[in-house]
């Protein structure tokens, strides 16, 4: 009876102790879902991929065979009307041609005419006559590069070496790069691959809408590629559809950097300093001298001379500014009137 009785309390008290098993895993695995979306970007963007082919030329060689030289790059619809399909993609893949042909997603190839290009940001506009083979082509979302940051995750699209609807993933490595290539620069750097045949294709953020243009890579490095940011694109695009062309503002100064040692002395964090004003020029009307030190552009401090030619060539002319710089030691906050970057030619 002692035993029966031992025995049921041995069996009580293991089942007290067998451990629970933990409930099945019902959240979703977080790998399958970031290959998910990005497998769902993939498919919603493809109809908004291009290849742009250049023609060059034509000629023949001495074997009277028929040679033609091609230059093969990438590019996004960013508008559909009644009429017409709007495409973007970089100034250089063009290469100053007028012969050029479109392919879309659904493999229709198109002629394209050369609404205008920009070679200060590298940028162009072509259009294509709508018609019923072309009628799926979607027009691209456009993002928010404010909400970006270094380390969020990226897709390159386009065609490197003639392979259509090609994507890349990886992340921004940085923001405002400026490679020192022209006054013009604030890149997006990012790791994504971007080959040669890129050029011109949109880099969208994890939601697939485009944030940038590629346009850059460093040869001798890997996993270095570049875009220009989605707001620079979509201005210069505006600019040329309505005027044919980009205005630009002009200041009319020329500056260089302070010393770290300098700054101090005037008791500045930062500005660049003016050592030649152009005459007849906003800067000379507004009363800006040589050996001024401009501190801000309505509002922004300028960091460097590449910081204030980007932010004065974003004006258009006829805008009113203010301008506070350091002058005899004092700080002043001025008006100028910017004019057209047309006055230097």
């Amino acid at each position: 009876m002692k035993k029966t009785l031992l025995f049921l309390i041995l069996i009580i008290f293991l089942s007290c102790q067998k451990e629970k098993e933990p409930p099945p895993n019902t959240q979703p695995d977080p790998i399958m879902k970031i290959q998910e979306r990005i497998s769902s970007v993939i498919e919603k963007t493809k109809p908004s991929l291009v290849t742009v082919i250049s023609h060059l030329d034509k000629n023949k060689n001495l074997n009277f065979i028929d040679r033609e030289s091609e230059s093969l790059g990438s590019g996004f619809v960013i508008n559909k009307d009644k009429k017409f399909v709007y495409i973007l993609t970089n100034a250089h893949v063009l290469e100053k041609s007028t012969d050029i042909d479109v392919q879309f997603f659904n493999e229709i190839k198109k002629k394209a005419k050369v609404i205008g290009y920009d070679s200060k940001s590298d940028i162009a506009v072509l259009k294509v006559k709508l018609d019923k083979s072309i009628k799926n082509v979607l027009p691209i979302k456009i993002g928010n590069l404010s909400k970006m940051k270094a380390g969020y995750f990226v897709l390159s699209a386009g065609s490197p070496y003639n392979l259509g609807h090609t994507y890349t993933f990886g992340i921004i490595s940085a923001l405002h790069r400026n490679l020192g290539l022209s006054p013009y620069e604030d890149y997006i750097q990012t790791d994504a691959a971007i080959n040669p045949g890129n050029s011109g294709g949109p880099l969208f953020d994890i939601n697939g809408n485009v944030i940038g243009m590629n346009t850059a890579i460093i040869d001798a490095g890997q996993g270095i590629g570049f875009a220009l940011p989605i707001y620079t694109v979509i201005n210069i695009y505006k600019e040329i559809l309505k005027y044919g062309k980009v205005r630009r503002g002009w200041l009319g100064v020329l500056v260089q950097s302070l010393s770290k040692k300098a700054k101090e002395k005037l008791g500045i964090k930062n500005g660049v300093v003016v050592i030649k004003v152009f005459k007849n020029s906003p800067a000379e009307k507004s009363g800006i001298e040589v050996g001024d030190v401009i501190l801000e552009i309505n509002g922004k401090p300028v960091k460097n001379p590449q910081n204030l030619a980007f932010e004065i060539q974003r004006l258009k002319p006829k805008v009113k500014i203010k301008i506070k710089i350091l002058k005899n030691k004092q700080i002043k906050t001025i008006k100028v009137l910017i004019e057209s970057s047309d006055m230097l030619k």
